[in-house]
């Protein structure tokens, strides 16, 4: 039995892989938009509780209500970029597939945020980070790799600093893990574009 598969040489392998990874990063980089989106609400509503526990609001959470906003603005942007996104490859349903995992544990520690005693910032920067970091690794962006490390240094820090301190390394950890790679991703796609 013939097989008409060709046999492909070694720097004809590493060629389709290096296409494959720029047709990710091209496809990827809409993804700049929900970095941006997401840095500047988790921000906003960070500094927002901040404020709100100076001024000693007794329900000063119901700032993090900014979220719904932000799932509705992903959902309809995800929709609309969706169907004009060119060919997808392993790469873009690998990436997709680690930030649904993310939701999948995010959405768990809501239902569950009580019996953790609501100390769920550190596992959500542990998360955060795990997915911002494999994000980077797969689309080979360092901006996302370190945005992903800082997540995790913020991990360390929420546990090591007093309370006090931490709220002022939160929004640091933010625009440093989230902000900055995102607009750094975004004029990386506006150059290749």
């Amino acid at each position: 039995m013939e097989t008409n598969e060709k046999s492909l040489k070694p720097e004809e392998s590493l060629q389709i892989i290096e296409k494959m990874i720029q047709r990710t990063k091209g496809n990827l980089h809409d993804s700049s938009f929900y970095f941006l989106l997401w840095g500047w609400i988790i921000l906003l509503a960070n500094a927002g509780q901040i404020i709100l526990n100076y001024i000693e609001h007794d329900k000063s959470y119901l700032i993090w209500l900014l979220i719904i906003p932000g799932i509705i603005a992903s959902a309809v942007y995800g929709a609309r970029h969706g169907k004009k996104a060119k060919a997808s490859t392993h790469l873009d349903k690998i990436n997709f597939m680690i930030w649904m995992a993310f939701l999948a544990c995010y959405f768990t520690l809501m239902i569950f945020m009580k019996s953790l005693n609501y100390q769920i910032v550190p596992i959500i920067f542990l998360l955060t980070g795990n997915a911002t970091f494999l994000t980077g690794v797969v689309i080979k962006f360092k901006p996302l790799i370190w945005g992903g490390i800082v997540f995790l240094a913020g991990t360390f820090a929420y546990f090591l600093l007093p309370g006090a301190y931490f709220q002022f390394v939160s929004p640091a950890v933010i625009i440093l893990g989230y902000l900055i790679p995102g607009y750094m991703l975004k004029s990386q796609n506006k150059k290749n574009a």
